[in-house]
């Protein structure tokens, strides 16, 4: 076995197989200490290169994750119902649910809900019970909203800054609901959060948006005086918003405008070709329930008058009253 690694090392007198056997152990562990330490002055020359190059992998990852994400939600009217709502129904209540509707008290909106949400109902907020000085002269619009909440959150480690944010309709149209079930307001402030004016149709430019919450800043164009900071273990954002319109149902999306490291940049929301849909009251809808305080429901359009005791105080009402 040693002649086969060790030529002729058999044959060698004991001195010399003794001084073989130390010049072999001393090359081998040259050897290894010259691997090692040309590894280690390889290791040591290369080690900013190699930083640099982790670096711009970690920063090429990061990038590819989205700069954001969004999250709209509609409000919970269960845990927090608005002082004055109306509800949209796309069919006439028959008769036995117009009676079931005409039992409840108008007063009492969260009963008024429980019933009309299985059936396909979806609330309408008022919102102009103040008139709030806009920042530019903007008057406040003469309408109602469908709020939603709109949650941000960016999960990369480098930060970013959203700077503005552009509603831009997609379509606008007549409303078409046939039932409308109104519960007035009493004398409440506008709810708190981001309003978009959004009144009119396609061609009429969205404005906004604007402070709706009471202090300095109610009024004014939020993103002229502020910004998001996204990313870098910053906190999410999140909003109420409310888009307002007037006699048109439209369907839109926010572009929403933001920096990074790499520059200037435009995302969605919501991604893809998703859209928000923010309903209009019809005018003169098939079946029209109002709540007149202190009297009970009134009742105009095709439909009985079971349960009906103020239709006369409505129908003197009800052309006054503004949309």
């Amino acid at each position: 076995m040693a002649d086969e690694r060790l030529p002729g090392f058999r044959r060698l007198p004991p001195k010399h197989r003794a001084l073989y056997m130390a010049v072999a152990a001393v090359v081998i562990v040259g050897g290894i200490l010259f691997a090692y330490y040309a590894n280690y002055g390889l290791d040591r020359a290369t080690s900013s290169d190699r930083a640099r190059s982790d670096k711009n992998a970690e920063k090429t990852v990061d990038r590819e994750q989205p700069a954001f994400v969004s999250t709209i939600t509609p409000r919970d009217y269960e845990q927090d119902m608005p002082e004055a709502v109306v509800i949209l129904l796309d069919r006439p209540l028959t008769a036995t649910e117009q009676a079931a509707l005409t039992a409840l008290s108008g007063g009492n909106k969260s009963k008024v809900w429980a019933f009309m949400k299985p059936l396909g109902g979806r609330i309408v907020e008022y919102t102009s019970y103040l008139q709030i000085a806009l920042e530019d002269g903007h008057e406040m619009p003469r309408g109602k909203a469908q709020s939603f909440n709109l949650n941000l959150n960016s999960d990369r480690g480098a930060g970013l800054t959203i700077n503005a944010m552009t509603a831009v309709k997609d379509a606008c149209s007549a409303p078409a609901a046939q039932t409308l079930i109104d519960i007035p307001p009493a004398g409440s402030n506008p709810r708190p959060g981001l309003l978009w004016d959004m009144t009119g149709g396609t061609a009429d430019q969205p404005e906004g948006p604007y402070v709706l919450d009471e202090g300095e800043s109610q009024g004014k164009q939020y993103f002229r005086h502020n910004a998001i900071d996204l990313g870098n273990g910053q906190s999410n954002m999140a909003f109420r918003v409310q888009p307002q319109v007037s006699d048109q149902t439209c369907k839109w999306h926010i572009n929403a405008s933001y920096t990074d490291t790499t520059g200037p940049h435009t995302q969605r929301i919501p991604t893809g070709t998703a859209t928000i849909t923010t309903e209009a009251v019809p005018q003169n809808p098939a079946q029209y329930f109002g709540w007149v305080i202190s009297q009970g429901w009134g009742c105009i359009g095709q439909m009985s008058q079971q349960g009906c005791k103020a239709t006369k105080t409505l129908e003197r009402t009800h052309s006054e009253r503004p949309a």
